[in-house]
């Protein structure tokens, strides 16, 4: 089944949201009251919930609340009535460096936590360090395939701006408890997710780690994608392109001893659910795909869309490779919280392409049939 919903799981509750006429982002020093419950193990008292962050305005609410970017790369939302205490100034913000988040990581997790750190990764974990050490290589091999990837394709990506930070947690019953705190029931059907607002990773150690090695795979390749300029958090990306994007980085190769050699191989598994799908295909599916998420978020569809945005992204790479690129460039400029109508979605896929929906659906079932 497909494990990434719960990337999706949190909730904006800045009801109606717009632009401030102030040019923006603008550096704010924000003390609020947050409303979310303690941490395991962390005692739910009033002191612990009043925080001071540091970070750029994202987005100014009609009403005072706030999208805050901060300086370790969470994104806040604030409603108006938590603000204790605001103050803004025209500085540029600076991010904090690998040391501060080290020590930040260790000061928000419980006793019994280390890091472990590699060239590009900060991996905040209570299991044994050899696990770490072995998903810590595996993220570094996705980093150099990533960004030469998109080398390759005359797309100079900035590296991330914030640590690129992972939890990796000793065992599934740690898992379940912090992963609640984050994404609730859905932390019981992944192994793994990338959250949009803290900005990280987080996964446990498993004992067949050769058999997850495509989740850990995927859910990095959100996070780089969305610290590297590629996607915007909380802007209107289009999940059969996000979801898409990880599936086509993920195949496994189970003849390397690591379990994964590198991106754009056949993914077995999302190609059987296409072959699956197509057979009974309705005639308005490419529309449904890229109109909206809506498919993605029913249980029903939803495994037959993730073959079909697996499928829809490998043909696109490997025949319209350029045109692909220059679409990503597009989405990667929108706006946090602007939402797309359906119709917008299709118009801009469509003059992306240079095709109508029907000779592109065309091409790609022609194109998918040859593929093994």
């Amino acid at each position: 089944m497909p494990r990434l919903v719960c990337r999706h799981a949190f909730v904006l509750t800045l009801a109606v949201l717009a632009q401030s006429s102030a040019q923006l982002p603008a550096v704010e020093t924000v003390t609020f009251r947050e409303t979310k419950t303690a941490e395991p193990d962390e005692a739910d008292t009033d002191d612990q919930k009043l925080r001071t962050v540091v970070g750029e305005l994202l987005v100014e609410a009609k009403d005072g609340g706030l999208m805050l970017l901060a300086d370790d790369g969470r994104i806040w939302t604030i409603q108006p009535e938590q603000i204790q205490h605001r103050k803004s100034d025209d500085t540029t913000l600076v991010p904090i460096d690998d040391d501060e988040i080290q020590r930040r990581m260790l000061a928000e997790m419980p006793a019994g936590f280390k890091v472990y750190r590699t060239t590009n990764y900060v991996i905040v974990h209570n299991t044994n360090v050899d696990y770490a050490r072995r998903v810590g290589g595996l993220f570094e091999q996705l980093y150099r395939s990533f960004f030469s990837f998109w080398k390759n394709q005359r797309w100079k990506l900035p590296k991330p701006r914030f640590p690129l930070v992972a939890l990796v947690l000793n065992d599934h019953d740690d898992f379940l408890r912090y992963g609640t705190a984050d994404v609730g029931e859905t932390a019981k059907s992944v192994i793994g997710y990338y959250h949009l607002a803290s900005n990280r990773m987080m996964t446990f150690n498993m004992p067949n780690f050769e058999r997850n090695i495509a989740t850990i795979i995927h859910e990095a390749t959100h996070q780089l994608a969305y610290n590297c300029t590629m996607q915007r958090r909380f802007a209107d990306n289009p999940m059969w392109l996000s979801e898409g994007l990880a599936m086509f980085f993920e195949s496994p190769d189970t003849s390397n001893p690591r379990g994964w050699r590198g991106i754009g191989r056949v993914n077995r598994v999302n190609l059987n659910r296409w072959n699956r799908y197509q057979r009974t295909r309705p005639e308005e599916s490419l529309a449904t795909l890229l109109a909206n998420d809506v498919r993605f978020r029913n249980a029903a569809s939803m495994e037959a869309s993730y073959g079909e945005a697996w499928a829809l992204t490998y043909f696109l790479i490997k025949t319209k490779r350029k045109q692909y690129t220059q679409y990503l460039k597009q989405i990667s400029e929108g706006k946090p919280l602007a939402e797309l109508s359906a119709k917008e979605r299709i118009d801009d896929f469509e003059k992306a392409f240079d095709m109508t929906l029907v000779e592109l659906d065309k091409a790609f079932v022609t194109y998918m049939r040859r593929i093994r």
